[in-house]
């Protein structure tokens, strides 16, 4: 337990760096569950210029800030889903991530939360998650807000 006082606000500029930083550790994590995608350099890097352009419009990032540091993030996106499968707005919680000096202090309940209240007042019909097989604690976490397994995905690597 921290005993610095956490705030919220959505990701700025100069954030990117240490939001780069922080996926580079989320992105190590997901392999450590199963993600079997190949790994790209400088994917810190590519992860933020994913949501750059669209930022405050279709992809919002919330920041949890202790003192000067940021403590977590949440990287939320909206897209229309096509016709054939109703058309409407969704949104996607992406992406989560709660520094280890901060977990069990409900920084990515709350993290949630706020994201899911931006994703309100976009006005998506519903909100996805994706969470890797491995990923047994995410699921229980999500479960636990009130997601409901939808459909199952799998993955075939070919041989180049």
């Amino acid at each position: 337990m921290t005993e610095v006082e956490v705030a919220f606000r959505p990701a700025e500029a100069a954030d990117f760096p240490r939001l780069a930083e922080m996926y580079e550790r989320l992105n190590a994590y997901y392999y450590q569950v199963g993600y079997r995608l190949p790994r790209p350099e400088d994917v810190g890097l590519a992860w933020v210029e994913s949501f750059q352009r669209t930022l405050g419009r279709f992809s919002n990032v919330i920041v949890a800030v202790a003192g000067e540091s940021l403590a977590g993030l949440i990287l939320c996106r909206v897209k229309r889903l096509p016709p054939h499968m109703g058309g409407v707005m969704v949104g996607e919680i992406s992406d989560i991530w709660v520094e280890p000096d901060y977990r069990r202090e409900r920084l990515g309940e709350q993290l949630v939360q706020l994201g899911l209240d931006w994703l309100r007042k976009q006005g998506v019909h519903s909100v996805e998650i994706q969470v890797l097989g491995g990923n047994e604690g995410a699921w229980r976490f999500f479960e636990g807000l009130g997601f409901e397994l939808e459909y199952r995905a799998a993955r075939l690597i070919l041989d180049s």
